[in-house]
């Protein structure tokens, strides 16, 4: 991958390689953006109750962008795994991939505590006592026996209900409750898949940087801080947990903590269960497929044509019934019109929690939500807005429930409906929106209408001709460091160039200012003022207003523009500061027109200036940009 690694390319690899059929991987890569879009402002606002000490435990991984899409692919390809298996029995080889991936998929979504548990309880035998050395040289925390029975236990039974009858489940000689296991020579064939496996399914973002030293001693040395968490540096516990991760999943990396613990080599441990099916199939491949050529320019615009759709479609939508959905199963539907209160329950390693309707006649995601996890003790506690629209708001609460005997642990949804104030306007809204849409529309144009009627007796206006106004928010009396913006040169390689920023009184007057909302309010439902963005042929500079809350008026910040899904910075700004106006605090990034070349999604990512100068991520924006082409000159004919 180039420096500037292009992420639809390797999401579109990687789902090609759990699944190998072209239009199926699109269609797995496709879903998967469409849920980060969703998911993206949750992701980077860390909305999530989390444990600020790393020795008592994290609450969940807070993912980078490229984790989070990764993961989603795993979770996006399920089901046409399931879909295909239900049609036929797949090759072995693909229920190999299955298996790894599911395993991967369910413990990252909880902790690395489970993923330590998980790769070397149920893809390795390694014993109850290794599993928890390995876990405690790693981390130095000492959790009881109990508490890796009990995460098995509960890994199992999710990988159970995955995979139903093609898993059968056996008593060892010690009484251990195990899934059926392939001979040891049947597993040897199969190690040079299964590290390609874990190599595919190893964290992005730690893909570069193995944590875990080649010399590493386990009875002298010390691992590194951003994989033990000590160390006098200030180090983000998100972090050292995804590096936890990677040291248990990374076969390069389990290999030498095995190694330096004095532990039998996973090779040797490897315990891949034996795939009952209908009709097996013996033409399997142990070697991964060969690599298909990459995305297309069709490929790459059919991707973004239908994610603009989609949020087009969410940012219009006015659903009056939601359904809840949970690990792909529909648990419960609300009414939005009239307070709505629904409670549910979730066992131990849930993974998502997804919001849906029905628009235009056919189905919508709205909002997604991932299970928080400690790591250790299972579900999280969590209280977040889950989403907002024009009906309402939406709230989710999760209380974590201990298990009893007979039932496991897990916990307690609470899904809370507050409609907003067009409900309380029109009693009966449900009937309103169906029937009554004429009065809903009216509303809002009589009071207008009252409003200009009387104002109108007391005021009148001269009749001023149309003129282009420059729309910018004038700039508070302080003075204030000119931004430094760095121009890159579109992902060519070459040297950023600077972008001179024209004086007021030398400057074109063919602007555009843009008022752009945060992707964490956006992507619960509600659109943006302006997340798609016309510029005409004759705009030169984009006036992109960026809102802050109070907490920021004293701050300095950086801003960078990428193309969605692409790590490579069009643009960056420093030095930037808040501006007040009587809408509130904005940061406004001035762009010339020229640098959206092309027409899709971009995005803007807004960071604050610390002590030291330390970026603090304050939030993102996502935008669509749209191209006008020049109006050809009308033909004249004698």
């Amino acid at each position: 991958m180039a420096v500037q690694e292009d992420l639809l390319e390797k999401g579109f690899q990687l789902a090609y390689f759990i699944f190998p059929s072209r239009s199926t991987a699109l269609r797995i890569l496709t879903g998967a953006l469409n849920k980060l879009r969703v998911q993206q402002g949750r992701e980077s606002r860390r909305s999530y109750w989390r444990d600020k000490h790393l020795k008592r435990g994290i609450t969940r991984i807070t993912r980078e962008q490229s984790d989070a899409l990764q993961w989603l692919i795993f979770y996006e390809s399920d089901q046409y795994e399931k879909e295909q298996e239900e049609r036929a029995a797949p090759a072995v080889r693909d229920m190999v991939v299955r298996y790894i991936k599911n395993l991967v998929r369910m413990t990252t979504a909880m902790s690395s505590f489970y993923v330590n548990i998980g790769l070397h309880r149920l893809l390795h035998n390694y014993s109850t006592a290794e599993t928890q050395r390995v876990y405690e040289a790693v981390t130095d925390r000492y959790p009881g026996a109990d508490e890796y029975r009990r995460a098995k236990s509960t890994l199992m039974e999710k990988l159970s209900r995955r995979f139903g009858a093609s898993l059968n489940t056996q008593r060892t000689q010690h009484g251990e409750l195990r899934f059926e296991a392939m001979v040891a020579e049947e597993q040897a064939s199969w190690s040079q898949l299964v590290d390609a496996c874990l190599k595919a399914f190893t964290p992005w973002s730690t893909a570069t940087a193995c944590p875990v030293p080649s010399n590493f001693d386990a009875a002298q040395g010390k691992l590194p801080p951003r994989l033990s968490g000590d160390g006098s540096d200030k180090i983000d516990p998100n972090e050292v947990e995804i590096n936890r991760c990677h040291a248990f999943i990374d076969p390069i990396c389990y290999g030498r903590l095995m190694e330096a613990l004095t532990f039998a080599p996973p090779a040797e441990k490897l315990a891949l269960p034996r795939f009952h099916m209908d009709s097996e199939r013996h033409d399997d491949n142990t070697h991964q497929p060969a690599r298909p050529p990459g995305l297309t320019e069709d490929e790459r615009q059919t991707i973004h044509q239908q994610l603009s759709g989609q949020a087009a479609r969410r940012r219009r939508s006015d659903p009056q019934f939601i359904s809840v959905v949970v690990d792909g199963a529909e648990r419960a539907r609300m009414d939005l019109g009239r307070r709505n209160l629904r409670t549910l329950h979730i066992a131990e390693g849930d993974e998502m929690i997804e919001l849906r309707t029905s628009a235009d006649g056919d189905d919508l995601l709205l909002a997604v939500h991932p299970v928080a996890y400690s790591d250790v003790a299972g579900i999280a506690a969590t209280a977040a807005t889950l989403w907002r629209g024009r009906a309402g708001t939406l709230a989710i609460t999760i209380t974590p429930e201990a298990g009893t005997a007979g039932h496991p642990a897990g916990a307690r949804v609470d899904l809370s409906f507050q409609p907003g104030l067009l409900a309380y306007l029109l009693p009966g809204y449900s009937a309103a929106r169906s029937g009554l849409l004429w009065l809903r529309l009216a509303l809002p144009a009589l009071a207008l209408l009252s409003l200009g009627l009387v104002t109108g007796r007391f005021m009148t206006f001269p009749i001023v001709p149309r003129q282009k106004t420059d729309t910018r928010l004038t700039p508070p009396q302080a003075p204030q460091p000119s931004p430094q913006l760095n121009a890159g040169d579109h992902g060519s390689g070459g040297t950023p160039s600077t972008l001179r920023v024209v004086p007021d009184d030398q400057a074109v007057r063919s602007e555009l200012t843009v008022s752009l909302m945060p992707d964490d309010q956006i992507t619960r439902g509600e659109g943006g003022p302006d997340a798609r963005v016309t510029i005409a042929p004759q705009t030169s500079l984009l006036n992109l207003q960026l809102p802050v809350t109070s907490d920021y008026a004293h701050s300095t910040f950086r801003v960078s523009l990428k193309r969605f899904m692409n790590n490579h910075e069009i643009l960056t700004a420093h030095s930037l500061r808040a501006r007040s106006s009587k809408a509130g605090l904005f940061v406004v990034f001035p762009v010339a027109a020229r640098f959206f070349a092309e027409s899709g999604e971009y995005v803007l990512e807004l960071r604050s200036v610390g002590a030291g100068g330390k970026l603090e991520e304050v939030n993102t924006f996502t935008f669509e940009v749209a191209r006008k082409s020049r109006e050809p000159f009308p033909s004249v004919s004698n």
